[in-house]
This record gives C-alpha cells, sequence and structure tokens, in this order.
C-alpha cells in the first residue's frame, strides 16, 4: 500500500472558471495564514497563460489530498 500526499491549490481564472496547481510531497501542517501570501504572489508573477486567459486571478481554496493505492496483482518485474 501507498500513500502520496498533494497541496492542492485553487484559483479562479480571469473568466470566472476554477484552474488548480496540485503540489507533490508538500510539507505538511501549513495554515491558511500560511498559504494565503503563496497563492497571492502566484497570483502576482502573473507567469501563466492558458488559451490567452490568465488561469491564476483570485485564490478560491487549498487543501491536501491523500491518495491511497493498494495494488491486488503487483507488476511483473
Amino acid at each position: 500500500m501507498t500513500t502520496t500526499v498533494t497541496l492542492e491549490l485553487k484559483f479562479l481564472t480571469a473568466d470566472g472558471k476554477t484552474r488548480n496547481l496540485s503540489v507533490k510531497n508538500p510539507k505538511s501542517g501549513l495554515t491558511s495564514a500560511e498559504l494565503q501570501p503563496a497563492m497571492d504572489a502566484i497570483i502576482g508573477l502573473n507567469a501563466f497563460e492558458v488559451k490567452g486567459i490568465n488561469p491564476f486571478t483570485a485564490v478560491n481554496s487549498a487543501r491536501y489530498v491523500e491518495r491511497t493505492i493498494t495494488d491486488l496483482i503487483a507488476e511483473a518485474e
């Protein structure tokens, strides 16, 4: 069994849709007080563009996502 943790940062786009930015193996125990300025900094970079639209214009939410995989038949080596 393997468990992975991802930090999922959700932003609103310039056209009102939601976009996610996922970070693998994040530091545990992050708080909203730590994440809010970091997400604001990502928005301030204005470094991303998807189909001519800035995908990160406002903070929507953030959460940890845990995924557990249980192999029933192991992969052949």
